[in-house]
């Protein structure tokens, strides 16, 4: 298969990502979707049997005469991969079988309190017990992909950016979690990743649509044609960081009025402390660490009827609309589709509003109604993306079965 990360699908490539999507396929089905000559799609299945990805597992239905058609399938045991989202205060771990099915999972706390060099600690240590209690030896881990807040060196597997403290600058970190955990890492953008695992096992009516990504800070992500949208350098629609007309919020980024500093879940955490009765009667605590909890507070304070919760995820929500207006306008998108682990609870107040802005002030508005979704993975897309990305763009050679150190880490 291609290099990871080369964009270039292989013949074989292809045929792995439409079984892992559509579950059985015949030859002949491959042939079709793919536009593929029959022999060409012999001779790579039978490479790909031989290499153990791919088996048979009976006839489908008879069309008109001669035999059923042979049905092909990924064999999921053939290999894994683990997705690592990590965000100052929250961290998913996922497992996914080579069908990109989620065989295992577990939570922890973010990175805010620690360094890098305890971060990785951390990884390392829940990412070992997760695949020992689930029977799965390192050497049938294809690979890791472990999903950052922006922005990012993918080529070297480092953050540009001294959040959430100076150490994280330019700190190896591909290279030191690949050393300690003993599997190739690829580095990728979280609202990148999570509109690929939305894209991949989510329900998203398109493939095209844009993303809004929110954990503890706000990102964007575009899929085009089934296709990430990266840029340059693959830190492309970071919509926290547009300015919204009307906003003065001083922002990380060094602008005033982005959408993070005006409508994140910080920014509605600072809210609730600046009326203390508020903070006291809903548990707020302020700790940056603890932000998303503290929003998971305003949000079930919300589920109540809460007057004052609604009011802030209210506004929250309308700044988060203007800037999905930007990005509808932008890339002529009709759908926009909101994941992350904010959205887990006050995702329906947020699809909501999201939807009005886009109703009356999106310029496609006339031609189609624009359509809002919640992630079918909200909370955990990210870090299935992360996973499935490395599934996809393993470079593989499929006359047979690979090993660790022959796979790219990214």
């Amino acid at each position: 298969m291609a290099t990871a990360g080369s964009g270039r699908a292989t013949t074989a490539g292809r045929m792995l990502d439409l079984l892992r999507t559509q579950g059985t396929l015949s030859r002949v089905e491959l042939a079709e979707r793919t536009g593929l000559t029959p022999a060409t799609i012999t001779n790579t299945v039978r490479r790909l049997i031989d290499a153990g990805l791919v088996h048979e597992i009976g006839r489908g239905h008879q069309r008109g005469r001669g035999q059923p058609r042979r049905l092909l399938e990924l064999d999921p045991r053939a290999w894994h991969a683990v997705g690592i989202q990590v965000d100052r205060t929250t961290t998913t771990i996922v497992v996914l079988d080579f069908a990109g099915t989620r065989i295992a999972d577990a939570s922890l706390r973010g990175s805010g309190g620690s360094g890098p060099e305890a971060t990785v600690a951390a990884l390392v240590e829940n990412v070992t017990a997760l695949l020992q209690r689930n029977g799965i030896a390192h050497d049938r881990v294809l690979g890791t992909g472990l999903v950052t807040h922006g922005p990012q060196d993918r080529e070297r597997g480092v953050l540009l950016t001294a959040q959430p403290d100076p150490a994280w600058l330019e700190f190896p970190l591909t290279r030191t979690l690949a050393d300690r955990l003993g599997i190739p890492v690829l580095l990728e953008n979280d609202a990148t990743a999570a509109a690929f695992g939305e894209q991949w096992a989510g329900s998203v009516p398109t493939d095209t649509f844009g993303l809004v990504y929110m954990a503890s800070g706000i990102g964007g992500g575009v899929v085009v044609d089934g296709e990430s949208y990266r840029g340059r350098a693959s830190n492309a629609v970071e919509i926290g960081h547009i300015a919204l007309g009307g906003g003065l919020a001083p922002c990380l980024c060094g602008n005033r009025g982005c959408a993070q500093a005006e409508a994140g879940p910080r920014a509605v955490i600072e809210g609730a402390l600046a009326d203390p009765a508020l903070a006291v009667r809903l548990g707020i605590r302020g700790d940056p660490d603890d932000t998303l909890a503290d929003f998971e507070r305003l949000a079930r304070a919300w589920r109540t009827g809460d007057r004052d919760a609604t009011q802030l995820l209210e506004r929250s929500a309308q700044w988060i609309g203007r800037a999905a207006v930007t990005l509808v306008n932008l890339f002529d998108l009709d759908t926009v589709v909101l994941a992350g682990p904010a959205f887990a609870t006050a995702g329906p107040l947020y699809r909501r509003h999201v939807a009005a802005e886009l109703e009356q002030r999106a310029l496609s508005r006339a031609l189609s109604r624009p359509g809002v979704h919640l992630a079918t993975n909200v909370e955990t897309a990210a870090a299935i993306g992360g996973a499935l990305h490395v599934l996809r763009t393993m470079p593989v050679d499929v006359r047979r079965p690979p090993r660790a150190a022959e796979i790219g880490s990214g």
